[in-house]
């Protein structure tokens, strides 16, 4: 290995998952500086994400969450959480860039790399105050989490929906905790119902996604509004050109894409994907499943798409949250995944493996941007220099 170009070396080590990189970090002080760099971590994870490698499904059921890797499709390994639980569920807030946002039914709030088993504790959020106690109420609570990379990021959005019981109005108030400044700041209101009271935000594109609708009795048309986690204002996602019939919409993530969900209850279901985000005519609807496909133990009722595989030939869904199945693009046939000992009911969320810290380490940011700096100024060149210094 020492003979190999070091950016030879570099470009393998960025290929391999967390796991072995973990052990030889133990090998030098040199090789754990390696990995616990900055640049190191962000070119771990560009190419985990580019690639589509080191995905791990993660499964969350009442207090527990199981870890399944994507490639292999192995039975669930339960993972030790750094919450308690209370005898309660544990909730997956949101995943990005390898961390898990979690919280637990008293509200404690954790960012958690699993691959690592690094976690922070964020700072109790407290509740907003309801300034028209005796005519509203708190009709919803949710939250999203994403990656906001102009400012180099990571923020937890929570919405808090205020109902109006005298005129049937609503307020949603929405605060922004920032990891990066360690603080939870007002953001402007959202002037959409929630669809869903229970579902957290969708991410895409640098965007957190929910379904809404612009009345409290929901006489128009639902909607799909995107928050933009760099200057936290929301905006109105393009819709595809669907039927004209009455459908429930879902949203999610599909090989890096944004994509909907439109469930025509008892008829079929359509994916759309949207292939440039933002822009309406690239949404593609990527296939259709009718009702009368046999779905192993009944109809369904709901189902979102999870990843591709390998060949890109069939996507991985779940399916009324207590099975995986796989659905063949060219077939158009459904093939159930057997895992042994799988929960149910689950939730399924998609986690890359990374060396993302749980925590920001402000002297390292510090000491890059310093370096950057440094580079503008002398307009270099070359790519591989701080990983040079790297490795001595």
């Amino acid at each position: 290995m020492a003979s190999l170009p070091k950016d030879l070396l570099i470009c393998i080590l960025c290929h391999l998952p967390v796991k072995p990189l973990l052990q030889f970090r133990a090998v030098s002080k040199s090789w754990r500086h390696l990995f616990d760099s900055p640049v190191f971590v962000h070119l771990h994870l560009k190419n985990s994400i580019g690639t589509g490698s080191n995905l791990a499904l993660i499964l969350q059921k009442d207090s527990v969450l199981y870890s399944v890797e994507l490639d292999l499709l192995n039975d669930p390994v339960e993972l030790a959480h750094p919450l308690m639980c209370y005898s309660h569920r544990i909730q997956v807030l949101g995943s990005c860039n390898g961390l898990l946002c979690i919280a637990n039914v008293a509200e404690d709030i954790a960012f958690w790399n699993p691959a690592i088993r690094q976690h922070k504790f964020l700072p109790f959020l407290p509740a907003e105050p309801n300034k028209n106690s005796g005519s509203s109420y708190l009709g919803a609570r949710v939250y999203g989490f994403g990656y906001d990379q102009v400012h180099d990021d990571h923020k937890l959005v929570r919405i808090s929906q205020f109902i109006n019981l005298r005129n049937d109005g609503f307020v949603s108030k929405v605060k922004v905790y920032s990891l990066r400044e360690n603080e939870l700041r007002d953001s402007e209101d959202m002037p959409y119902v929630l669809c869903y009271t229970k579902k957290n935000g969708t991410l895409a594109s640098g965007c957190l996604h929910w379904v809404v609708n612009r009345k409290f009795k929901f006489d128009d048309a639902d909607l799909i509004v995107a928050f933009d986690l760099t200057v936290e204002r929301f905006r109105e996602v393009p819709m595809p050109e669907c039927a004209v019939e009455k459908f429930q919409i879902d949203v999610g993530v599909l090989g890096g894409c944004f994509c909907m969900v439109a469930n025509y209850y008892d008829i079929h279901v359509d994916v759309w994907v949207m292939k440039e985000y933002g822009v309406k005519e690239s949404w593609a609807k990527l296939f259709t499943v009718e009702q009368d496909v046999i779905f192993f133990g009944g109809t369904f009722k709901y189902l979102r798409p999870l990843a591709y595989s390998k060949s890109g030939e069939e996507v991985l869904l779940e399916q009324n949250h207590d099975r995986l199945v796989w659905y063949d693009l060219r077939k158009k046939k459904i093939k159930n995944v057997n895992l042994a000992g799988l929960p149910a009911p689950f939730e399924a969320h998609i986690c890359v493996g990374s060396l993302v810290p749980a925590e920001v380490n402000r002297e390292d940011n510090e000491k890059q941007q310093n370096l950057g700096a440094e580079k503008i100024k002398s307009k270099k060149r070359r790519s591989d220099c701080t990983l040079d210094d790297m490795l001595g």
